[in-house]
């Protein structure tokens, strides 16, 4: 055994002993077989030095042979294969993808610019397609039972892309491709440690960068897939850029950053925001609205979010919500209004005192009152 500088590495040579990360977690089992891949990945970890065996170099390639290249990551999970093989949570995937798409979860929070009925057939009939070849169903339970909270994320991200989508005038066939690279864009979470997306903390540097390795991941996967469109599979790999070049893993600036990637990433991080985390509260509507308004050309090309933002509702008809004023009042009207400032039916003053008979206030045109969030009761 030797121990040999990470810079000093070559593909053949081969591991004594298990690499690990900074954090404990294992990085590479002991008789991997380094490839320039997984080199560039040690640098990349900041990992100095790794033990190699005396025997590296060609007899390591006839290992690596002997073994069918079978070289062992801890990002590549070990039960993925038992994972495809289990009919349960495919099938469990299919009805919750199936009751989804049926029952429109959602869709009283966005506004269609294009008639409802024929979106939601549109809609459903793409992505029950999806979900019913065999190969993407396994994914699909993969994903379930990695974790719920990141399947039912991918729903949503595959709803809002799809609006987006067809509101920007897609066809149908770009409309599966942009939906297909939506519904996956975070399959390369399920490669990554064991419970690694369900860390109830926020997560140190060295976690930090095993997580940004599943854009590279899914796009792995998905890139191996008759199934998945060339143009889908990017949206895995750069649903994580940012307009100015601030984003993962390729540093990316908006001009070539693919108009799919952009969509999908919109609507990830909207979803993302408005939904819990294992380590955090869910965003209010408002909050995560107001995030994405300040990152227009900063994150997002501003044409894109406000996009999307023309198509979200975030007080619904009949919520109740309380205003800047103290008042409490109904949401009663929201087509053709400013996200943040429905048609509101005012129920009770500041003062407390219910009113007998309700009024209307327009928001839109009364400037100094603003919804500050949903009424308690």
């Amino acid at each position: 055994m030797r121990i040999v500088a990470t810079a000093e590495l070559k593909p053949g040579d081969v591991l004594e002993k298990a690499v690990l990360n900074h954090s404990g977690i294992v990085m590479l089992e002991a008789g991997s077989v380094l490839t320039e891949h997984y080199i560039e990945r040690l640098k990349a970890l900041r990992i100095k030095y790794v033990h190699l065996s005396n025997g590296s170099g060609q007899t390591g390639g006839e290992l690596g042979r002997k073994r069918g290249e079978a070289v062992i990551a801890a990002w590549e999970r070990l039960d993925i294969a038992a994972m495809k093989n289990d009919d349960r949570p495919r099938k469990e995937a299919g009805r919750i993808i199936g009751e989804f798409v049926n029952r429109g979860l959602m869709m009283e929070q966005i506004v269609l610019p294009f008639p409802e009925a024929n979106f939601r057939q549109t809609f459903r009939d793409i992505v029950l397609e999806i979900s019913r070849q065999p190969a993407l169903a396994e994914e699909l339970g993969i994903l379930l039972q990695t974790d719920r909270i990141l399947f039912e994320h991918a729903l949503n991200v595959t709803l809002c892309s799809s609006i987006m989508g067809i509101s920007r005038g897609l066809d149908k066939s770009q409309m599966y491709e942009l939906a297909t690279g939506a519904l996956f864009c975070d399959i390369g979470m399920t490669r990554l440690p064991v419970d690694f997306t369900k860390v109830n903390r926020k997560l140190n540097e060295s976690e930090q960068q095993i997580l940004r390795q599943h854009t590279s991941e899914g796009y792995r996967v998905l890139k191996g897939m008759k199934e998945i469109p060339s143009l889908s599979a990017q949206c895995a790999l750069l649903h994580h850029e940012r307009y100015r070049g601030s984003g993962y893993p390729l540093g990316m600036t908006n001009d070539k950053i693919p108009e799919y990637a952009q969509i999908v990433a919109i609507a990830d991080v909207y979803n993302a925001l408005g939904s819990p985390r294992h380590h955090r509260n869910a965003y209010g509507p408002a909050e995560a609205i107001e995030y994405l308004s300040a990152s227009g050309n900063y994150d997002f090309d501003w044409e894109l979010i406000r996009s999307f933002l023309s198509h979200v509702i975030i007080y619904p008809v009949s919520t109740r919500v309380k205003l800047s004023s103290g008042q409490l009042a109904t949401v009663v009207e929201t087509s053709g209004r400013p996200i943040q400032r429905p048609q509101v039916q005012v129920f009770r003053e500041s003062d407390g005192r219910d009113i007998i008979v309700p009024y209307t206030l327009e928001l839109q045109s009364h400037t100094n009152v603003v919804i500050v969030g949903k009424a308690d009761n």
